[in-house]
């Protein structure tokens, strides 16, 4: 028969509608891909645990790394487990990798620890291996091991992967911390290798980092290692980014070392954003000055017990006004005169500046100055330079002259001249501070030909 009117599927007119729709959902199809391109390479963890790695893979790999996308991670546990039992080679390593990233979805991190032990030596580790382990680590509390695993992992990747950079740097200010709070502890307990290894791998991680520095100098400083702490300091200070403690630690710091000129150049410019450093700005120009004084002035200068004679070249060498003077007194100290640096103490004694024992003639040149004899020495001084201008504004109204050594001390004291220290004999610094502040009392053209 010919004629039933029935079609087959097959017929031209039904084959031309199916092509007809498939063309359609060609179109249809081609405008999704075109509106939503295929995403580029995972770069945050966790990554294809076969990727580094030659297949084939036994297919338990592919569903445990489904489930992990799925947020599934305890059926990615069981998908990674049934895959490694009994496997080996390529699909054994990488059953390895995902069991290690289930368990970190799964908040047990510190129970994958035991599997990435020595994960950063691995020579063969593939990018998802370190990155496993580094979010192992990072989330165990170790940012150290982590920051190096990431570190590891974002210098491996080609092409690189922003996501792990990210991260590697996230972790690089926690790691560092944990380093130099470390090193800090290690120092405290007296463990100056250790501390300094772990100052120095921070340095390593941050070489561009003033505060970082700074940290390491402290480090330094307490192990000992001086100069090694300041040379932190100056590069710390050229980079800039310290806090004002830092900054004053620096300065003070060079001023013990005896880097007078960067001191000057800490503190002025600390004086500069802050009044109450103004004391310790000057203290670094008048050290920077001393640095280029002759020996004997700048070993005076710096004595931790000043002798009489070594206040006398004190004075001698900071004011040309007693140089120049014509003493009246007829005063000898015979004790003096053979010496080689009899003229400053001769002039001391001759304009009354140092006294001299009436009975013995002895003006004891090698002794130590006392708080008493400095603090009248600087008050018989700042007498002999005002001259009838009565002296500087701190003893003006003052009761007269000072009545015994402890009157001396109190106006000297109240002037500036002399520290409050309660100790029985004055220093080198603290003496030569108080003739600086002594010269910048008075006037400029005050002082006289006494």
């Amino acid at each position: 028969m010919t004629g039933s009117g029935r079609r087959c599927p097959g017929s031209s007119r039904t084959r031309r509608a199916i092509r007809v729709l498939a063309a359609s959902l060609g179109v249809l199809a081609l405008g999704r891909c075109a509106s939503s391109p295929p995403e580029g390479p995972r770069d945050h963890f966790p990554l294809d645990p076969r990727d580094g790695l030659t297949g084939p893979f036994d297919p338990s790999i592919g569903e445990g790394w489904g489930a992990l996308l799925a947020n599934d991670p305890a059926r990615a546990r069981e998908d990674f487990r049934r895959a490694a039992n009994g496997a080996s080679g390529v699909t054994a390593r990488a059953a390895a990798i995902g069991g290690v990233e289930a368990l970190v979805a799964s908040g047990k991190s510190s129970d994958a620890l035991g599997a990435c032990a020595g994960a950063l030596s691995d020579s063969e580790a593939t990018l998802p291996w370190l990155v496993a382990c580094g979010e192992a680590e990072a989330r165990a509390g170790s940012p150290v091991a982590a920051y190096q695993l990431y570190a590891r992992a974002a210098a491996d990747a080609q092409p690189p992967l922003p996501g792990l950079s990210a991260r590697a740097q996230k972790l690089l200010g926690e790691a560092t911390d944990a380093v130099l709070a470390e090193a800090a502890r290690d120092a405290r307990d007296g463990r100056f290798d250790r501390a300094r290894a772990q100052a120095a791998l921070a340095v390593g991680w941050n070489p561009r980092s003033g505060p970082v520095l700074a940290r390491a100098a402290d480090v330094e400083c307490a192990a000992g290692e001086k100069e090694r702490a300041l040379q932190y300091d100056r590069e710390a200070i050229e980079l800039g980014g310290l806090d004002e403690a830092d900054r004053e630690q620096a300065g003070l710091l060079a001023l013990e070392v005896g880097d007078d000129a960067l001191a000057v150049s800490v503190f002025d410019a600390l004086a500069a954003e802050d009044p109450r450093f103004s004391e310790q700005a000057a203290r670094a120009r008048l050290a920077f000055r001393i640095s280029n004084w002759p020996e004997a002035e700048r070993q005076a200068a710096r004595a931790r017990r000043l002798t009489r004679s070594g206040a006398a070249d004190l004075v001698w060498w900071m004011f040309p006004e007693v140089r120049e003077a014509r003493p009246t007194g007829g005063v000898v100290a015979s004790d003096v005169l053979e010496r080689r640096d009899s003229r400053p103490m001769i002039r001391a004694v001759s304009l009354g500046l140092i006294d001299v024992d009436p009975d013995t003639h002895r003006a004891r040149p090698d002794a130590p100055v006392t708080r008493a004899a400095a603090a009248q020495l600087m008050l018989r001084l700042a007498g002999l330079l005002s001259g009838p201008a009565g002296g500087p504004a701190c003893l003006k109204g003052s009761p007269g002259p000072w009545k015994g050594a402890s009157d001396a001390i109190r106006l000297a004291v109240h002037c500036g001249l002399l520290s409050e220290s309660e100790g029985s004999v004055v220093s080198g610094p603290d003496f030569t501070r108080g003739l600086d502040r002594l010269r910048s009392l008075l006037p400029a053209g005050e002082g006289h030909q006494p």
